[in-house]
């Protein structure tokens, strides 16, 4: 691939924005190579956990204006079709994905990171949404997900203002799940994705689809959702048995 790198290692996949010189920012071949790989990743039953993360000093800065004009932004551009179909790939997903942000993350990076199940960044990374400063509408899920992550107000100021928040702050407000010091942040995801490979896939893959399904919907039909879901897993009598010996042996 061009401006991606993969990496797979047992059960965790690891892609890696590789467009350094440009901050990482997306252009229609990453876009391209992208949805491919998510598709790979997809079918690959193996893989319980992606990590999505840049090369060299960003994340991403988001869309390359350099090489997107005014029309590259419209709802009908093979660019912002090839970016929703990327979006419909992270989102609907089975497996858990994970951002691992540092550096800089701008407008269709900080989107991007919104498709992800978990965010861990750096305390000095920056993050903002500069749709505004550029005259330009989100296509990606910014307007609605960004809202409901930090709620509307903050959500609306962060847009108007094109603000710029760090790691730190972005922690305060539930953008991301933790903020860690650089020199930690991959050691911090990994034992992460450790204590998330040490549970039952089956039965995270089956509860993550109960919060999606059921968080776009009202409380009493996301209930409902629940109560109506399938509780029959294949390795629950294996799981329970093994804290039965290990309750015993205590």
């Amino acid at each position: 691939m061009e401006t991606l790198l993969y990496r797979k290692d047992g059960e965790i996949a690891r892609i890696i924005m590789n467009r350094p010189d440009r901050l990482n920012a997306y252009n229609s071949v990453m876009l391209r190579e992208m949805k491919t790989l998510l598709e790979e990743i997809t079918a690959d039953d193996s893989i319980k956990v992606v990590i999505l993360s840049g090369a060299g000093r960003a994340f991403s800065a988001g869309v390359d204006l350099k090489v997107t004009d005014a029309e590259g932004f419209q709802k009908e551009s093979f660019f912002m079709e090839v970016g929703d179909k990327v979006m419909s790939l992270f989102v609907n997903m089975p497996k858990v994905t994970i951002a691992q942000v540092h550096g800089y993350c701008f407008t269709g990076a900080l989107e991007m990171m919104l498709f992800t199940d978990l965010v861990f960044c750096t305390e000095d990374t920056q993050f903002g949404d500069t749709h505004a400063k550029w005259s330009l509408i989100p296509r990606w899920g910014m307007s609605q997900r960004l809202s409901r992550r930090v709620g509307l107000v903050k959500a609306k100021e962060l847009t108007f203002r094109a603000m710029r928040i760090n790691g730190v702050e972005a922690e305060r407000i539930g953008l991301v799940n933790r903020a860690f010091k650089a020199e930690e942040l991959e050691a911090e995801v990994n034992k992460i994705v450790a204590e998330i490979t040490g549970n039952s896939f089956e039965a995270i893959k089956a509860i993550k689809k109960l919060y999606d399904d059921g968080y776009a919907t009202t409380l009493k039909e996301g209930l409902a959702i629940e109560m109506a879901a399938d509780t029959k897993l294949s390795n629950t009598d294996e799981q329970l048995g093994q804290f039965a010996q290990k309750k015993f042996r205590n």
